[in-house]
């Protein structure tokens, strides 16, 4: 089972909101939520529900799994090699089938949008 680290997560917040150019008051206001709330999020301090998440994220314009788990179109290899790493032996070939069918079915829809 997936582990959310907040400490990195926070990190990633805090990038973010600094490229933006947000304070973190600002921020906070614009998710409905105390400041202080909001540093402990930024900081790793404190868990958070999903639908804060999920408004940070909007505010922030970044998808869940960047905000998460930090997977972005510079390491999506990586992160399958990862997943992959957790699976076992018996059922790698299975899960590369899987995502060989899935990439079948993304290039067939690519194809038809063309």
């Amino acid at each position: 089972m997936y582990q959310i680290n907040y400490k990195e997560m926070g990190k990633r917040i805090c990038e973010r909101r600094k490229e933006l150019g947000i304070t973190q008051e600002k921020l906070a206001e614009k998710i409905d939520i105390s400041p202080s709330h909001y540093g402990q999020i930024e900081r790793g301090d404190n868990k958070c529900s999903l639908v804060v998440i999920v408004n940070i994220a909007t505010v922030l314009g970044l998808n869940l799994d960047t905000l998460i788990r930090g997977i972005d179109d510079k390491n999506t290899d990586t992160a399958l090699l990862e997943i992959l790493d957790t699976i076992p032996n018996d059922d790698k070939k299975m899960f590369v089938e899987i995502c060989d069918n899935v990439a079948n079915t993304f290039r067939k829809n690519m194809k038809k949008g063309a």
